[in-house]
């Protein structure tokens, strides 16, 4: 990492509150001095994760996700760690030096993002037009659509040309190839040029969790005959409907408040919901919810319900749901507007409250599609039908746990439920989907769970196993919380006095910054570690310290045994050199008065920690 990165990634460190950042994800509460909430990288009851608000770090005493600001939001969104200084830069208003890592890759995202952010305010613009946009303005303005919102979520306007956008002053810093990459325009057929990927269209920007433009929805004008309906940008390497939610940018702090998210069909029922108060409200762009869609919300939301129509609970949406709440640690809920109304109509109907009841009313995913088979059966009593319905479950469910790996804990609870709903004993459920079972059993038992961090099974973060251990851990555990204790332990120790290689590198940086820099701020000490592991061992030692409570002793005990184990180790050098030795007399009358020296020295300190 070159010095032009260490530099931004201080000055970022020094402006971002981690409190507040992570506030934005995980509903924190404060204990102490320091914040604790549900971790989001993993699924738990109880909270196991701590903010440090004076050391800027975060820690989770449950799956050992450790680190700074910038660590959180890498982890968080899934980025590489340039994009995620950049984020924060923004997000603190810290003018960046020019980064070299990752340029190339770096550099084509940036000019994908500019073009649809140029595009977008040419969109606006269109929409505001006195003639071009009359007819789009008084259709949302029928529809309901607030100045306020419209402005908010930059709906916008493509005019009825091939080549509009193509043609702008505002896009003409960009080539045709870079906009084609953007999605913005496609080639003509045969090669010849390129033109205009939407026209006649009202636009809704598509954006990304930190609020940028990476796509566009377009809706056919009123009275148009220009099908689709509606029209979204192609994938790029911005964007892929597969991954990306519409809304999450202004729905994810009301999502982190209630725990609760509700998926919608699409741009309007997302835009009519926040501006009736429903907050919390998003869509997936008009396809299936995937299992990255999932992994995405469940950072934010315990409980994701999907809102259907009442006619539109179709098979294959309920299918799925199904599957992905036996696959993923979160839990999956459906509901159906009633009268076959729309988010919005629902809202202004029956106002905010009834909406929220309607989402705490949501069925989970079995209870739900185990009625709707009921109802599609005609089962009212008819042994026939309900075995019909039976059947169908059980295969349902046979082939949702064989689609992926499921904690065998969670597919314990299913069969309860599952039990519960059909009055089938849970013994004879176990021997049903045995026999249904195509996989080797333990290929599906096999426990799905968060990844573990390597480092969590390396040498960096083991318990320690002696007293040499615990004395090395117990040193820099306090010199990294209280830094001002170097000055009298560099005296006392060296680098080498550590022998595990992780601990002796976290010596080496730590060393290095109270020589060249002072002392150091420990989540920018965090910054300075490159190896995760080293992250983790440094968070650790830290919280170690913490517990344990009595710094002094851990100090003094833990530098009187390293001082006592080198006095040791040269001894035993200086009589391996005797006995190895072919040296003069008084070479050899030397080393003898070393050794007696040695010995003759005062006691180091007896303690072992």
């Amino acid at each position: 990492m070159n010095e032009s990165s260490n530099d931004g990634k201080t000055r970022v460190l020094q402006a971002i509150d981690i409190v507040e950042l992570i506030s934005q994800t995980v509903k924190l509460r404060r204990r102490g001095k320091d914040y604790v909430g549900l971790c989001p990288f993993h699924q738990e009851k109880t909270p196991s994760f701590k903010v440090d608000p004076a050391r800027q770090m975060f820690y989770c005493f449950g799956c050992k996700a450790s680190g700074n600001a910038i660590d959180f939001v890498i982890k968080r969104d899934r980025i590489e760690f340039v994009e995620a200084l950049q984020l924060l830069a923004r997000q603190a208003n810290v003018e960046l030096p020019r980064l070299g890592v990752n340029k190339q890759n770096s550099s084509e995202r940036q000019v994908l993002l500019e073009a649809h952010s140029a595009a977008c305010g040419l969109f606006e613009k269109l929409f505001s037009h006195p003639q071009h946009g009359a007819v789009a303005r008084d259709y949302l303005a029928k529809r309901g659509f607030s100045a306020e919102m419209i402005r908010k979520y930059q709906i916008g306007l493509a005019v009825e040309s091939w080549d509009m956008l193509l043609k702008s002053r505002a896009m003409k810093k960009f080539t045709p190839q870079q906009l084609a990459m953007a999605g913005l325009v496609k080639a003509r057929e045969g090669g010849e040029g390129f033109y205009d990927t939407f026209r006649n269209r009202i636009i809704f920007p598509i954006r990304d969790e930190q609020g940028r433009v990476i796509a566009f929805g377009g809706r056919e004008m009123p009275g148009s005959e220009n099908p689709p309906k509606y029209l979204n940008s192609p994938e790029t390497p911005l964007f892929s409907k597969g991954r990306c939610i519409y809304g999450l940018d202004h729905a994810r702090q009301s999502i982190v408040e209630t725990r609760t998210v509700a998926v919608v069909e699409g741009y309007t029922d997302v835009i009519m919901s926040h501006q009736y108060g429903a907050t919390n409200v998003v869509s997936v762009l008009g396809t299936a919810m995937t299992e990255q869609h999932v992994a995405i919300l469940k950072r934010f939301a315990d409980r994701i319900v999907l809102l259907f129509d009442a006619d539109a609970a179709g098979d294959a949406a309920a299918n799925r749901a199904v599957e992905l709440l036996l696959s993923q640690p979160v839990e999956i809920a459906i509901a159906s507007i009633p009268d076959g109304l729309d988010p919005d109509e629902y809202l202004m109907q029956h106002g905010l409250e009834s909406f929220q009841k309607l989402l705490a009313d949501a069925q989970d995913a079995l209870s739900f599609k185990w009625k709707q088979l009921l109802h599609d059966f005609g089962a009212k009593g008819d042994l026939t039908s309900q075995q019909k319905a039976i059947e169908q479950y059980m295969t349902l469910l046979a082939g949702a746990r064989g689609s992926g790996r499921i904690d065998p804990l969670r597919w314990g609870a299913i069969l309860a439920r599952v039990s519960r709903l059909t009055e089938i004993p849970t013994d004879e459920l176990n021997k049903r989907f045995k026999s249904d079972r195509k996989r080797p059993r333990a290929s599906v038992e096999t426990r799905s769970k968060e990844p573990e961090p390597a480092s969590s099974i390396s040498n960096a973060s083991a318990a320690p196993s002696n007293a040499r251990d615990r004395a090395e851990r117990w040193v820099l555990g306090a010199l990294l919380a209280e830094p001002s204790r170097w000055a009298g332990v560099q005296h006392e120790l060296s680098v080498s006095d550590f022998s595990d290689q992780y601990r002796q590198k976290l010596a080496e940086v730590y060393w290095a910054h109270q020589r060249d820099d002072g002392e150091p701020v420990f989540s920018e000490l965090l910054g300075l570690l490159d190896n995760s592991a080293l992250k983790e061992l440094a968070i650790e030692l830290v919280q170690e310290t913490e517990a344990m409570g009595n710094l002094d002793r851990m100090l003094t005990d833990g530098m009187a045994h390293l001082k006592q184990i080198r006095h040791k180790q040269d001894k035993n050098s200086l009589v391996a050199q005797l006995r190895a030795s072919q040296q003069a007399p008084e070479d050899e009358i030397a080393l003898l008065r070393k050794l007696q020296d040695s010995v003759r020295r005062p006691d180091i300190g007896q303690a072992a920690p």
